[in-house]
Protein backbone atom coordinates (compact mmCIF):
# COMPACT_ATOMS: atom_id res chain seq x y z
CA UNK A 1 0.00 0.00 0.00
CA UNK A 2 1.06 3.59 -0.66
CA UNK A 3 0.95 5.70 2.50
CA UNK A 4 -0.32 9.15 1.51
CA UNK A 5 -0.09 12.48 3.27
CA UNK A 6 -1.81 15.69 2.17
CA UNK A 7 -0.88 19.20 3.24
CA UNK A 8 -3.49 21.91 2.84
CA UNK A 9 -5.99 19.10 3.36
CA UNK A 10 -8.83 21.56 3.99
CA UNK A 11 -8.65 23.07 0.48
CA UNK A 12 -11.10 22.32 -2.34
CA UNK A 13 -8.55 20.46 -4.42
CA UNK A 14 -7.55 18.35 -1.41
CA UNK A 15 -11.22 17.44 -0.90
CA UNK A 16 -11.37 16.23 -4.51
CA UNK A 17 -8.17 14.22 -4.03
CA UNK A 18 -9.52 12.65 -0.83
CA UNK A 19 -12.76 11.67 -2.58
CA UNK A 20 -10.70 9.88 -5.23
CA UNK A 21 -8.26 8.26 -2.81
CA UNK A 22 -10.92 6.74 -0.53
CA UNK A 23 -11.72 4.42 -3.46
CA UNK A 24 -8.11 3.91 -4.60
CA UNK A 25 -7.17 0.22 -4.13
CA UNK A 26 -3.46 0.89 -3.53
CA UNK A 27 -3.67 3.83 -1.09
CA UNK A 28 -3.91 4.35 2.65
CA UNK A 29 -4.23 7.95 3.79
CA UNK A 30 -2.12 8.52 6.89
CA UNK A 31 -1.81 12.31 7.38
CA UNK A 32 -4.29 15.01 6.36
CA UNK A 33 -2.57 18.16 7.56
CA UNK A 34 -4.69 21.29 8.10
CA UNK A 35 -3.22 23.45 10.90
CA UNK A 36 -5.97 25.20 12.83
CA UNK A 37 -8.47 22.44 12.11
CA UNK A 38 -6.86 19.66 14.13
CA UNK A 39 -9.35 17.06 15.29
CA UNK A 40 -12.19 18.11 12.97
CA UNK A 41 -13.61 15.09 11.09
CA UNK A 42 -12.74 15.27 7.40
CA UNK A 43 -16.25 14.08 6.47
CA UNK A 44 -17.73 17.05 8.33
CA UNK A 45 -15.71 19.44 6.18
CA UNK A 46 -15.54 17.82 2.73
CA UNK A 47 -18.87 16.63 1.25
CA UNK A 48 -19.57 13.09 0.10
CA UNK A 49 -17.34 11.30 2.62
CA UNK A 50 -19.84 10.26 5.32
CA UNK A 51 -19.51 6.51 5.67
CA UNK A 52 -16.32 6.57 3.59
CA UNK A 53 -13.78 7.74 6.15
CA UNK A 54 -13.61 8.69 9.83
CA UNK A 55 -10.25 10.41 9.40
CA UNK A 56 -9.61 13.70 11.24
CA UNK A 57 -7.45 16.64 10.24
CA UNK A 58 -4.05 16.81 11.90
CA UNK A 59 -1.71 19.75 12.55
CA UNK A 60 1.58 20.54 10.79
CA UNK A 61 3.58 17.74 9.21
CA UNK A 62 6.06 16.12 11.60
CA UNK A 63 9.78 16.18 10.74
CA UNK A 64 9.47 12.64 9.41
CA UNK A 65 5.87 12.08 8.28
CA UNK A 66 6.35 8.38 7.52
CA UNK A 67 4.58 8.73 4.16
CA UNK A 68 5.47 7.37 0.76
CA UNK A 69 4.10 10.46 -0.97
CA UNK A 70 2.93 13.94 -0.01
CA UNK A 71 0.37 15.94 -2.00
CA UNK A 72 1.15 19.63 -1.46
CA UNK A 73 -2.10 21.63 -1.76
CA UNK A 74 -3.06 25.23 -1.13
CA UNK A 75 0.39 26.84 -0.90
CA UNK A 76 0.78 24.96 2.38
CA UNK A 77 4.52 24.31 2.20
CA UNK A 78 7.47 26.70 2.05
CA UNK A 79 10.51 26.01 -0.12
CA UNK A 80 12.72 25.55 2.96
CA UNK A 81 10.33 22.96 4.43
CA UNK A 82 10.21 21.11 1.10
CA UNK A 83 14.01 21.01 0.86
CA UNK A 84 14.34 19.86 4.47
CA UNK A 85 11.84 17.03 3.90
CA UNK A 86 13.73 15.98 0.78
CA UNK A 87 16.89 15.64 2.89
CA UNK A 88 15.17 13.94 5.83
CA UNK A 89 13.09 11.57 3.71
CA UNK A 90 15.00 10.97 0.45
CA UNK A 91 12.70 8.13 -0.63
CA UNK A 92 9.49 10.11 -0.13
CA UNK A 93 7.81 11.45 -3.27
CA UNK A 94 6.11 14.81 -3.63
CA UNK A 95 3.29 15.97 -5.88
CA UNK A 96 3.05 19.75 -6.03
CA UNK A 97 -0.63 20.45 -6.67
CA UNK A 98 -0.35 24.16 -5.81
CA UNK A 99 2.71 26.40 -5.90
CA UNK A 100 5.53 26.16 -3.39
CA UNK A 101 6.67 29.81 -3.30
CA UNK A 102 10.30 30.50 -4.27
CA UNK A 103 11.04 26.85 -5.02
CA UNK A 104 13.85 26.28 -7.52
CA UNK A 105 12.13 23.43 -9.38
CA UNK A 106 15.10 22.73 -11.65
CA UNK A 107 17.46 22.34 -8.70
CA UNK A 108 14.97 20.12 -6.87
CA UNK A 109 14.35 17.91 -9.93
CA UNK A 110 10.61 18.64 -10.13
CA UNK A 111 9.07 17.12 -13.29
CA UNK A 112 6.33 18.96 -15.19
CA UNK A 113 3.51 16.56 -14.40
CA UNK A 114 1.61 16.28 -17.68
CA UNK A 115 1.71 12.62 -18.65
CA UNK A 116 1.02 13.26 -22.32
CA UNK A 117 4.45 14.93 -22.43
CA UNK A 118 6.43 13.45 -19.53
CA UNK A 119 4.99 10.02 -18.78
CA UNK A 120 8.38 8.31 -19.24
CA UNK A 121 10.07 10.74 -16.86
CA UNK A 122 7.35 10.23 -14.25
CA UNK A 123 7.56 6.44 -14.47
CA UNK A 124 11.34 6.14 -14.62
CA UNK A 125 12.59 7.32 -11.25
CA UNK A 126 11.09 10.78 -10.77
CA UNK A 127 10.63 11.80 -7.14
CA UNK A 128 8.79 15.11 -7.46
CA UNK A 129 6.18 16.38 -9.90
CA UNK A 130 4.29 19.61 -10.42
CA UNK A 131 0.68 19.39 -11.56
CA UNK A 132 0.13 21.89 -14.40
CA UNK A 133 -2.87 24.21 -14.33
CA UNK A 134 -6.03 23.19 -16.14
CA UNK A 135 -5.47 25.98 -18.70
CA UNK A 136 -1.99 24.67 -19.50
CA UNK A 137 -3.34 21.11 -19.77
CA UNK A 138 -6.13 22.19 -22.13
CA UNK A 139 -3.67 23.88 -24.48
CA UNK A 140 -0.70 21.52 -24.33
CA UNK A 141 -2.48 18.22 -24.90
CA UNK A 142 -3.64 19.17 -28.44
CA UNK A 143 -0.68 21.46 -29.27
CA UNK A 144 2.25 19.29 -28.13
CA UNK A 145 1.88 16.76 -31.01
CA UNK A 146 1.74 19.67 -33.47
CA UNK A 147 4.97 21.08 -32.03
CA UNK A 148 6.65 17.70 -32.41
CA UNK A 149 5.72 17.89 -36.11
CA UNK A 150 6.96 21.50 -36.49
CA UNK A 151 3.46 22.86 -37.15
CA UNK A 152 3.34 25.65 -34.56
CA UNK A 153 3.45 29.21 -35.91
CA UNK A 154 2.84 32.79 -34.86
CA UNK A 155 -0.82 32.70 -35.95
CA UNK A 156 -1.73 30.87 -32.73
CA UNK A 157 -4.81 32.28 -30.98
CA UNK A 158 -6.24 30.89 -27.75
CA UNK A 159 -9.45 31.80 -25.95
CA UNK A 160 -10.52 30.13 -22.71
CA UNK A 161 -13.75 30.14 -20.71
CA UNK A 162 -13.02 28.93 -17.19
CA UNK A 163 -14.04 29.32 -13.54
CA UNK A 164 -13.25 32.71 -12.10
CA UNK A 165 -10.53 31.50 -9.73
CA UNK A 166 -8.79 29.61 -12.56
CA UNK A 167 -8.78 32.70 -14.80
CA UNK A 168 -7.60 34.97 -12.00
CA UNK A 169 -4.95 32.73 -10.45
CA UNK A 170 -3.60 30.49 -13.20
CA UNK A 171 -3.63 32.46 -16.44
CA UNK A 172 -0.17 34.08 -16.45
CA UNK A 173 1.58 30.94 -15.20
CA UNK A 174 -0.29 28.88 -17.79
CA UNK A 175 0.80 31.20 -20.59
CA UNK A 176 4.41 30.79 -19.48
CA UNK A 177 4.16 26.99 -19.19
CA UNK A 178 2.54 26.66 -22.62
CA UNK A 179 5.16 28.86 -24.33
CA UNK A 180 8.08 27.09 -22.63
CA UNK A 181 6.86 23.57 -23.33
CA UNK A 182 6.04 24.30 -26.98
CA UNK A 183 9.42 26.00 -27.51
CA UNK A 184 11.23 23.06 -25.90
CA UNK A 185 9.74 20.69 -28.48
CA UNK A 186 9.78 23.07 -31.47
CA UNK A 187 12.70 25.47 -31.09
CA UNK A 188 11.46 27.66 -33.94
CA UNK A 189 8.34 28.52 -31.94
CA UNK A 190 9.47 31.37 -29.72
CA UNK A 191 6.47 33.69 -29.56
CA UNK A 192 4.88 34.61 -26.21
CA UNK A 193 1.51 32.95 -25.62
CA UNK A 194 -1.36 35.29 -24.81
CA UNK A 195 -4.77 33.89 -23.89
CA UNK A 196 -8.06 35.74 -24.08
CA UNK A 197 -10.11 34.70 -21.08
CA UNK A 198 -13.79 34.73 -20.11
CA UNK A 199 -14.80 33.91 -16.55
CA UNK A 200 -17.69 31.63 -15.66
CA UNK A 201 -19.30 30.62 -12.38
CA UNK A 202 -19.49 26.97 -13.48
CA UNK A 203 -16.67 25.34 -11.50
CA UNK A 204 -16.81 22.14 -13.59
CA UNK A 205 -16.48 23.74 -17.01
CA UNK A 206 -13.42 24.80 -18.96
CA UNK A 207 -13.62 25.32 -22.69
CA UNK A 208 -10.72 26.40 -24.88
CA UNK A 209 -10.82 27.50 -28.50
CA UNK A 210 -7.51 27.23 -30.37
CA UNK A 211 -7.11 28.66 -33.87
CA UNK A 212 -4.04 28.77 -36.11
CA UNK A 213 -2.88 28.68 -39.71
CA UNK A 214 -2.26 25.12 -40.86
CA UNK A 215 -2.09 23.65 -44.37
CA UNK A 216 -2.07 20.05 -43.18
CA UNK A 217 -5.22 18.03 -43.94
CA UNK A 218 -7.61 16.83 -41.25
CA UNK A 219 -6.68 13.19 -42.00
CA UNK A 220 -3.01 13.98 -41.44
CA UNK A 221 -3.77 15.86 -38.22
CA UNK A 222 -5.75 12.89 -36.91
CA UNK A 223 -2.81 10.59 -37.71
CA UNK A 224 -0.54 12.88 -35.71
CA UNK A 225 -2.87 12.46 -32.73
CA UNK A 226 -2.48 8.66 -32.94
CA UNK A 227 0.46 9.17 -30.57
CA UNK A 228 -2.13 9.40 -27.78
CA UNK A 229 -3.69 6.02 -28.52
CA UNK A 230 -2.23 4.51 -25.33
CA UNK A 231 -3.16 7.50 -23.13
CA UNK A 232 -6.40 6.91 -21.27
CA UNK A 233 -7.56 10.44 -20.48
CA UNK A 234 -7.11 12.34 -23.76
CA UNK A 235 -9.63 11.81 -26.54
CA UNK A 236 -9.79 13.46 -29.96
CA UNK A 237 -13.09 13.60 -31.89
CA UNK A 238 -14.27 15.04 -35.20
CA UNK A 239 -17.87 15.68 -34.12
CA UNK A 240 -19.27 18.19 -31.64
CA UNK A 241 -19.81 16.99 -28.05
CA UNK A 242 -21.40 18.12 -24.79
CA UNK A 243 -19.52 19.35 -21.72
CA UNK A 244 -21.31 16.53 -19.86
CA UNK A 245 -18.72 14.19 -21.42
CA UNK A 246 -16.03 15.64 -19.16
CA UNK A 247 -17.81 16.96 -16.04
CA UNK A 248 -16.61 15.11 -12.94
CA UNK A 249 -14.19 12.94 -14.94
CA UNK A 250 -10.44 12.90 -15.64
CA UNK A 251 -11.10 13.10 -19.38
CA UNK A 252 -9.97 15.83 -21.74
CA UNK A 253 -11.85 15.79 -25.04
CA UNK A 254 -10.95 17.92 -28.06
CA UNK A 255 -12.79 18.47 -31.31
CA UNK A 256 -10.61 19.10 -34.38
CA UNK A 257 -11.93 21.00 -37.40
CA UNK A 258 -10.57 22.45 -40.65
CA UNK A 259 -12.81 25.48 -41.37
CA UNK A 260 -10.62 26.18 -44.43
CA UNK A 261 -7.75 24.37 -46.15
CA UNK A 262 -5.21 26.64 -44.47
CA UNK A 263 -6.89 26.91 -41.05
CA UNK A 264 -7.07 24.64 -37.99
CA UNK A 265 -9.54 25.02 -35.13
CA UNK A 266 -9.55 22.93 -31.96
CA UNK A 267 -12.25 23.01 -29.28
CA UNK A 268 -11.12 21.56 -25.94
CA UNK A 269 -13.24 20.76 -22.90
CA UNK A 270 -12.32 19.42 -19.48
CA UNK A 271 -13.35 19.58 -15.83
CA UNK A 272 -10.81 21.98 -14.26
CA UNK A 273 -11.27 20.45 -10.81
CA UNK A 274 -10.08 17.14 -12.25
CA UNK A 275 -7.68 17.71 -15.18
CA UNK A 276 -5.07 20.15 -13.93
CA UNK A 277 -6.41 19.38 -10.46
CA UNK A 278 -7.30 16.32 -8.39
CA UNK A 279 -7.32 13.59 -11.03
CA UNK A 280 -4.10 14.97 -12.56
CA UNK A 281 -2.46 14.74 -9.14
CA UNK A 282 -3.58 11.14 -8.56
CA UNK A 283 -2.56 10.26 -12.13
CA UNK A 284 0.91 11.61 -11.29
CA UNK A 285 1.01 9.46 -8.16
CA UNK A 286 0.06 6.35 -10.12
CA UNK A 287 2.93 6.93 -12.54
CA UNK A 288 5.47 7.74 -9.81
CA UNK A 289 4.66 4.39 -8.21
CA UNK A 290 4.52 2.45 -11.50
CA UNK A 291 0.79 1.74 -11.24
CA UNK A 292 -1.47 1.66 -14.28
CA UNK A 293 -2.46 5.25 -14.90
CA UNK A 294 -6.21 4.57 -14.55
CA UNK A 295 -5.92 2.97 -11.09
CA UNK A 296 -8.50 4.56 -8.79
CA UNK A 297 -9.62 6.99 -11.50
CA UNK A 298 -12.18 4.92 -13.37
CA UNK A 299 -14.97 5.74 -10.91
CA UNK A 300 -16.62 9.08 -11.65
CA UNK A 301 -16.00 11.55 -8.82
CA UNK A 302 -18.89 13.12 -6.95
CA UNK A 303 -19.69 16.67 -8.04
CA UNK A 304 -19.20 19.39 -5.40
Amino acid sequence: MINVGITGADTKVAGEIIRILVNHPEVEMTILSAPGKEGIPVNAYHHGLIGKTDFRFSGPLPINPGCDVIFVCGNSMAAAEFSALRLTCPDMRFIQVDDIPNLDMGKEGVVFGLSEINRKLLVRGAVCSRVPSSIAVAALVPLYPLALNMLMNNSLQIKVTAPRDVCENDLSDAEKDIAEELHEHQLSFDMPVKIENVCTDNERFLEMEISMDCNVSLDQIMKIYDMYDDHNFSHVVTVAFSDKETEGTPNLVYYVQKPADDKLKILVRLDPRMRGGASEAVHNMNLLFALHETTGLEIKASRF
